[in-house]
């Protein structure tokens, strides 16, 4: 039987780590897989997971299962979270997800349960495992609608809500929460507010992707956006992810929410959670969402958290900044401001394949492809060999 299989295409970022790894040059940089690190380029475990973990070796006596959505205050305080610490849970439905990408996959199964011949649209460009995750992966299909414009650096809004208004009842418009993958550039709370009536009207479902809570301008206001699409809609789902916020990448910490504006139908959708959690991996892994639990649940770490938090928002924030003027100094233009401008962990710097292989082959330096480079993953001490590269290669 296995005879027959071909090898399947290899995630491009997973092959650019594989050549970082092989990479023996000591000056090296890697910006490719979306991870924070310090100026030292380590990912530390933060404080307050630390403390939570310790908190929960000393109390915790039992492995058993934590049930199909899994931990039910885990749950609570994520929705609280997202939709705020009045948000009525009767009208949501959630369900521990092991990561981002598991509450996404969860999302996507419930939608092509409720209606399979959905279409789910994804901005263009979009970070690449949605179009399998949503689409191929699950057998629903995919459409794009433009987002980005290369030349200006700003969201092609009037762009977008023309592709959507092709979008037919209940198709799914899959949307970044928050600092944009790959582009950095988010739309403003106006646009949010004027796209949630939009969609309102075509009567389209929003599935709002968080990957990156709190490393745009700080939690409350990252959020806000989404709040204001969200007054106009009867139904909506969100997947949120922990690595990020809380450092906990390989705990696999995530959660599927769908918001309503009727309890019996959340409920049922939680339900339905649940079952397509069973048939994929049946019940979701317990430790990360437990620490997560914990931090939310303690005044103390909860204050600590944040803290941290704000301290890696800055460091990114200040490298942007850094990196934006070095490059104006070796330019004398402002080409490069857009990179200030931006948030989140990623900026688009447009690159072409022949400018990306030069980084590669003769600075050590690794991008994805388009130039989206993972600011949270540069140090300090490095801005300026990128800086001078980045000119290099693109004069």
């Amino acid at each position: 039987m296995f005879q027959n299989l071909q090898p399947p295409t290899v995630d491009a970022i997973i092959a650019l780590m594989a050549k970082v790894n092989a990479d023996e040059r000591a000056d090296k940089i890697d910006l490719s897989v979306g991870i924070y690190k310090d100026e030292e380029g380590r990912t530390p475990v933060m404080k307050a997971v630390s403390e939570a973990e310790d908190r929960l070796h000393a109390s915790q006596d039992t492995k058993k299962y934590v049930g199909m959505t899994g931990d039910v205050e885990f749950n609570k305080e994520m929705t609280k979270l997202m939709l705020g610490a009045d948000a009525d849970l009767s009208l949501t439905g959630a369900a521990q997800a092991p990561g981002g990408s598991g509450a996404l996959r969860l999302l996507s199964e419930l939608v092509k349960t409720a209606k399979a011949d959905a279409t789910v649209w994804l901005s263009d460009p979009t970070w690449p495992n949605h179009h399998s995750l949503l689409g191929s992966g699950v057998g629903l299909a995919v459409e794009v609608y433009p987002y980005f414009d290369y030349d200006t650096q700003n969201v092609r809004f009037d762009d977008m809500c023309a592709a959507l208004s092709k979008a037919k009842k209940d198709d799914v418009v899959v949307l970044h929460g928050c600092c944009h993958n790959p582009t950095g550039r988010d739309m403003s709370i106006e646009q949010w507010d004027t796209l949630g009536k939009f969609i309102a009207e075509k009567g389209l479902i929003p599935l709002i992707d968080f990957a990156y809570l709190g490393f745009g301008d700080g939690l409350d206001e990252d959020v806000l956006g989404m709040q204001a699409l969200l007054k106009h809609i009867p139904t909506a789902m969100i997947a949120v992810s922990c690595s990020k916020n809380f450092g906990v990448y390989r705990d696999r910490v995530g959660c599927a929410i769908v918001v309503s504006d009727d309890a019996e139908l959340a409920k049922v959708c939680q339900g339905h959670l649940g079952a397509i959690a069973r048939r994929i991996y049946s019940m979701p892994p317990d430790h990360g969402a437990a620490v997560v639990r914990t931090i939310l649940q303690d005044a103390e770490l909860t204050k600590i958290w944040k803290e941290e938090l704000t301290e890696m928002r800055g460091r990114v924030n200040g490298l942007r900044e850094e990196f934006s003027a070095k490059l104006r100094e070796l330019t004398g233009t402002n080409k490069w401001d857009f990179i200030a401008n931006q948030r989140g962990m990623f900026t688009l710097l447009g690159l072409n394949d022949d400018e990306i292989a030069a980084l590669r082959d003769d600075h050590a330096i690794y991008v994805v492809k388009g130039g989206r480079i993972n600011v949270a993953g540069l140090q300090q001490s490095k801005i300026e060999k990128l800086a001078k590269a980045l000119v290099e290669v693109t004069s």
